[in-house]
């Protein structure tokens, strides 16, 4: 197909797809950006509402199939196909291999905040208090979807859900993992609400108390909480839960990564009855 391209890098719309890259503007405008015809794909599945597709001219088959599908499905008009020359797909691009396509869509509904949404009692619910690596966030959210935590709890000191690394590392579950944020300073508060539904919320913390994940005999719609990578829970949240919990390791192995732990603790929710 024959399309206009852009060749100057100083194009308005090459300035915006580049400024979706600052989380401000991603937050003012309502939209994110996302590299590679995986990704592409997988938000035409998940039904997303894509406002642009950039690509570098000449498009590839596959890319050339995906922006007419995403046209067939009234997901972009005649303008969302944009196409750019080698030189601005290179500013543009994060990526180091790029795939020759980048999209930019709105965010989803299903990313709510504290106060907004009501939690059923049955949720399988995870939470993470000040998450920071966007990597380790993509794989939590990755592994919440594919595993099938219902809702997944973010301080809002997280690494931001949209951050290119976050949607790369969640590989598509970020189209369709429901979450929703709480402020850090509101999480004991949370913590305590969902306990006086009925809940029990475990610390995932080392102390004299701690039992092992194994042995706490969870029921459904009970819950962990992650910590930090570096400095775990803060004291008022491990408070705030029913009791603290760790994951039973031989005694001279490093601690676990957070999404690695966050992967056990999945596991142990949802197949609790």
């Amino acid at each position: 197909m024959e399309r206009e391209i852009i060749t100057s890098r100083q194009n308005p719309l090459v300035k915006f797809v580049c400024g979706l890259t600052e989380k401000k503007l991603r937050n003012k405008e309502g939209l994110f950006r996302f590299d590679g015809i995986k990704l592409l794909s997988e938000a035409l599945a998940a039904n997303l509402d894509i406002k642009y597709i950039v690509y570098r001219a000449p498009a590839s088959k596959r890319v050339e199939e995906l922006i007419f599908q995403a046209k067939s499905a009234g997901k972009i008009g005649d303008g969302g196909a944009v196409a750019v020359s080698d030189s601005v797909f290179e500013k543009i691009s994060e990526e180091r291999s790029p795939e020759g396509v980048i999209t930019v869509a709105f965010m989803p509904e299903i990313h709510g905040r504290y106060g907004e949404v009501t939690l059923g009692r049955e949720e399988k619910l995870l939470i993470v208090e000040s998450l920071r690596d966007p990597g380790n966030l993509g794989t939590v959210i990755r592994s919440c979807y594919a595993l099938g935590i219902d809702r997944l709890i973010l301080t809002d000191d997280c690494a931001d859900i949209y951050n290119g690394k976050t949607v790369r590392a969640a590989m598509g579950a970020i189209f369709r993992q429901q979450t929703l944020t709480v402020s850090a300073t509101e999480l004991s508060g949370f913590i305590k609400e969902l306990r006086e539904g009925g809940r029990s919320v475990y610390a995932t913390a080392l102390s004299e108390s701690s039992r092992n994940i194994g042995d706490v005999g969870l029921r459904s719609g009970d819950c962990f909480v992650i910590g930090n990578e570096g400095h775990g829970l803060t004291s008022e949240t491990v408070s705030a839960c029913t009791a603290p919990v760790i994951i039973p390791m031989r005694e001279d192995a490093e601690s676990l990564n957070a999404a690695a732990a966050a992967a056990i603790c999945i596991w142990e929710t949802v197949r609790a009855e």
